[in-house]
């Protein structure tokens, strides 16, 4: 506080120091939290300013830690333009920063954030008040050297966070620069103190370290040419052949300045300018000299490294690992900027290539500072800046080693990595080089290359019996098959040799055998053509090793019986019975898995014999239900939700057979098929033992919104049971409508389930009514004589102040059979219920309450029915003129439709109402603007009332301003 009453600075200074002690020190919650939220109110007051540089003084570091932080945070303010100080106060602050940090008596860790602070300020001034800030900031080289750079290496940080534009053109940044060469030139008058200097950015950093940390980031973020700068090439190549070369700051800078060179990526620099042009801009000086002292660097190295490639160790020392990493990354950096270098000049070029294989095969930890290269030549080959004799060049030489890498590095049985998670990553990337060399290389004379690479390391395994180094092989012939799944040219013929060794391999860990039915469930496309002879021995493998991993195994048996199932009719009966002996112990996904692939191999058969099949194939799961189950036991629910997944598994395979495509409102093959499958399994004695267990569970529990049209849920859970129940009921709507035969029964004995489950206060099962009701004969024989029942059922339930969105499945049925029937349907149907209920469900801002209550609305509004009566068309009006602001933007379309329809249809009774009080969407305009409303609302039709009707409600919701009313200013 700064008003009259407040203590005196002096006053409110010892006040701060107590409240920071016990913040700090005081181990009472309540008083942690009280002295917290006052520190917080007076970081915000202007008296801050003071108190917070007197404490600076204190003698408790705590203290003066609170207030160096509230400073830099002030100044923050102030930068960022949330508070305001005057030019001289900048001037006087910065004086006081620097004294501060020219001082013996202040902490490091209070300094840190005074120089943060003063970074902060010599942004926000140094176009204004301190146009000198970066000289005046070098003035403090020769008495606090670390303080001094550690300020220079933040302003690049404290810039970028209030520059909210394109930063390098900024007014701040230009201004910036212009202190620049003086910062170099005392930069490059620094000397490394030892040979492992460290880059932290932390006071403790030797000025040398942070010096080029300054020189790094200034590269980086403000886009600095420091090659321009007199002295700094020299500088950078003397410390590069010294004794810190190898150091972090030394070689981090290196990157930076490889990277930010005008002279980078001079191969695109060179295609934009186009024949004409001026071609790439001509190199800094010093760069050439600067490449070469990195090539002849790297040469030197090369010896060392390699000797390590060809025996790794398995952990590098605390020397070598962070020097080879650093290396590795400036090797890449090379590749990435001056991709030329890799054909330019022959010498260079074969140590640069050899030094990056060489990466590959030393350590995870250095090759991972790699990985990119692959990336980036990729890039710079569908570019077409890469010649093809280099391409074929660098996948001679550098895919045995990317190769080497994974077969040494990406086993399972690593000793190289220190955790599962780390594996993973590192063989991910190893997959993902492995793929880009196979693409890259693709249509050119080393296409083979990286197979025969893959296959020799395979073949090499298998015969060792190293089932964790074929695995590995195995690996990347997955991610190769997978980024091929689109080519029409199908797979290489390498791929005859793979399969079989994954047929005949004898591997027992879990690992090996996802990686392995990984395989072959991503070759699943191509077993019914080019590896047709491997299907039934890849089927027999993976069947055999379901119970070491369940899951990849039975997905893998699937997706391959769904491509190749024709090829497998003839086994049909020998598969149904390993899958029954094995299955019985699997979870219910594995369950529906493996039942589901002998679906695709029945669905081949003649359609008879299918529904036979069908019915075989199910029938295991359903001995329990006919048995009896009791599901008040969870061993009972689990029963009933395997007997559930398979038939659902089952029947959606069958109704995705490819096949002719069926044409508009006829029913396909696979469909019709589908549904003669269903009908027949749930014939009786079946259904009437599905049915009543399914009851219970529906009605035990409400079921979650949105749950009669979720999709099958195979692992279980009591809401999951729900939801498949639920699924079953659409499943069986459909093929009642589908089926050619047996469908009237089936939809019998839905309308009964549904009907059931009503008086318990479910209306869940009522969504498999509305499906039915989409087909004519089941809404004219079955829906339309129960639906007087149905409406009174819901009616209860939304008097009874149940959930809205629990009314959802009903109101599909008016929609559907207003669809399938007409105005034949408004006059037999009980009108006058169906319209109070459809009225309030427009209070509702649920969009799926919404959505088919507008349509039926928008088709009663339509019809001729002389039983659509006035009185309905005015509850109707009523309904919508109250609650159409508030529905979501997303029923913008129904909502117009439906105003379309009173406008079209019953204008004599709409427009007056649309006219006069009442319509809180005008009521609430101020009085221009109701006018306004009104006069468009009368003479606007077609996508403009659409516009306006969307402009009315986001008014109404504030979502916009009344100003938007006035587009519609003139009508006509």
């Amino acid at each position: 506080p700064t008003q009259r009453g407040v203590p005196c600075p002096l006053g409110m200074a010892a006040e701060v120091r107590q409240k920071v002690l016990d913040l700090y020190g005081n181990h009472d919650p309540a008083v942690k939290q009280a002295a917290d939220a006052a520190l917080r109110e007076f970081q915000g007051t202007e008296l801050a300013w003071r108190v917070s540089q007197e404490l600076l003084g204190d003698a408790d570091g705590s203290v003066q830690f609170f207030a160096a932080q509230t400073l830099y945070g002030k100044v923050q303010q102030v930068a960022k333009g949330y508070e305001k100080i005057e030019g001289a106060a900048v001037t006087e602050l910065a004086q006081m920063l620097r004294g501060r940090l020219n001082s013996n008596g202040i902490p490091a860790q209070c300094k840190q954030r005074l120089a943060l602070a003063l970074a902060a300020l010599a942004v926000h001034a140094c176009t204004t008040t301190w146009p000198t800030a970066v000289a005046d900031v070098l003035s403090m080289v020769g008495a606090q050297p670390q303080c001094a750079w550690s300020v220079i290496l933040a302003i690049p940080e404290q810039l970028s966070s209030v520059v909210h534009t394109y930063l390098r053109g900024d007014r701040r940044t230009l201004a910036l620069l212009e202190g620049a060469h003086a910062m170099v030139a005392a930069a490059v008058a620094c000397e490394p103190t030892t040979v492992d200097e460290v880059a932290t950015g932390a006071l403790s950093d030797t000025p040398f370290s942070l010096a080029c940390q300054c020189l790094a980031q200034w590269s980086n973020v403000l886009g600095l040419e420091l090659l321009a700068c007199p002295g700094f090439a020299a500088f950078l190549a003397r410390q590069l052949a010294g004794p810190a070369g190898n150091s972090e700051p030394v070689l981090e800078l290196l990157v930076q300045v490889l990277q930010n060179s005008s002279a980078a990526f001079a191969v695109y620099a060179t295609a934009q300018c186009g024949g004409g042009g001026r071609g790439a801009a001509a190199p800094p000086p010093g760069l050439e000299d600067l490449l070469g002292v990195v090539v002849r660097t790297m040469g030197h190295l090369l010896p060392a490294l390699q000797q390590m490639a060809d025996r790794p160790p398995v952990a590098l020392g605390d020397v070598d690992g962070p020097r080879l990493s650093r290396w590795a990354r400036v090797a890449t950096t090379l590749v990435d900027a001056y991709t030329q270098i890799l054909w330019a000049e022959q010498t260079a070029a074969e140590v640069v290539i050899a030094f990056l294989g060489a990466c590959f095969l030393v350590h995870p930890h250095v090759a991972q500072c790699v990985f990119e290269l692959w990336a980036t030549l990729k890039d710079t080959n569908r570019d077409g800046k890469l010649p093809a004799p280099v391409l074929e060049n660098l996948v001679r030489r550098l895919a045995p080693p990317c190769v080497g890498s994974l077969a040494r590095f990406g086993r399972r049985d690593s000793p190289y990595s220190e955790e599962p998670a780390a594996l993973l990553q590192l063989r991910e990337a190893q997959q993902e080089i492995v793929v880009d060399i196979a693409l890259i290389a693709a249509g050119t004379a080393a296409a083979a290359v990286v197979f025969d690479l893959l296959r020799e390391q395979l073949q090499r395994a298998v015969a060792a019996r190293d089932w964790n180094g074929a695995e590995a092989m195995w690996y990347a012939f997955s991610g190769i098959a997978e980024a091929l799944a689109d080519e029409t040219s199908g797979l290489p013929d390498v791929y005859q040799l793979v399969v079989t060794t994954v047929c005949q391999s004898e591997v027992a860990s879990e690992d090996q055998c996802i990686t392995a039915a990984t395989l072959l469930h991503v070759c699943g496309p191509h077993f019914e053509v080019s590896l047709l002879p491997h299907l039934v021995p890849a089927v027999q493998w993976l069947v055999q090793h379901v119970p070491q991993a369940p899951l990849a195994t039975s997905d893998a048996v699937q997706e391959i019986c769904g491509y190749a199932g024709q090829h497998l009719v003839q086994h049909v009966t020998e598969f149904l019975k390993v899958v029954e002996a094995s299955s019985a112990a699997t979870p219910t996904e594995v369950d529906a898995s493996l039942h589901g692939a002998l679906a695709c191999i029945a669905r081949h058969l003649p359609s008879e014999q299918a529904v036979a099949a069908f019915g075989e194939i199910c029938r295991g799961a359903m001995r329990a239900v006919l048995e009896g189950v009791d599901v008040e036991q969870e061993l009972g629910r689990r029963a009933l939700h395997r007997c559930l997944c398979r038939l659902l598994r089952c029947t959606l395979v069958v109704e995705q057979a490819g096949g002719a495509s069926a044409q508009a409102g006829e029913v396909s093959a696979a469909s019709r098929l589908a549904a003669a499958c269903l009908s027949s399994a749930l014939a009786p004695p079946v259904w009437p033992a599905l049915a009543g267990p399914c009851q219970r569970l529906l009605c035990a529990a409400p079921v979650a919104k949105d749950a009669f049209r979720g999709k099958p849920i195979f692992e279980y859970s009591d809401a999951a049971l729900q939801v498949d129940i639920l699924a079953l009921l659409r499943y069986a709507a459909k093929a009642a409508n589908d089926a050619a035969l047996g469908g009237e029964d089936l939809c019998a004995r839905l309308m009964e389930f549904a009907a059931a489950c009503c008086p318990e206060g479910q209306l869940a099962g009522l969504y498999c009514v509305a499906l039915l009701a989409t087909n004519g004969s089941h809404a004219r024989a079955r829906v339309l004589p129960a639906l007087e029942g149905i409406c009174r059922f819901a009616a209860g339930q939304a008097q009874a102040g149940r959930p809205p969105e629990e009314l959802v499945p009903f109101l599909e049925i008016p929609t559907s059979l207003a669809g399938s029937l007409g105005d034949e349907f408004f006059q037999a149907a009980p009108l006058g219920a169906l319209v109070h209920l459809e009225a309030m469900a427009l209070a509702s801002g649920d969009q799926d309450i919404l959505k088919p209550v507008l349509i039926f609305l928008q088709k009663l509004l339509m019809s001729r029915s002389p039983a659509v009566t006035a009185a309905m068309v005015e509850e109707v009006i009523g309904a919508v003129l109250v609650n159409f602001h508030r529905w979501p933007r997303s029923m913008g379309a129904q909502c117009f439709k439906v105003f379309s329809a009173l406008f079209e249809r019953h204008e004599a009774a709409f427009l007056p109402r649309v006219l006069a009080p009442g319509v809180p969407a005008v009521d609430g305009l101020p009085p221009a603007e109701q006018a306004l409303a009104k006069k468009a609302l009368q003479g606007l039709r077609g996508p403009r009332l659409r516009a306006l009707l969307s402009d009315l409600g986001a008014v109404a919701r504030s979502d916009n301003s009344v100003d938007v009313l006035q587009a519609y200013a003139v009508v006509g």
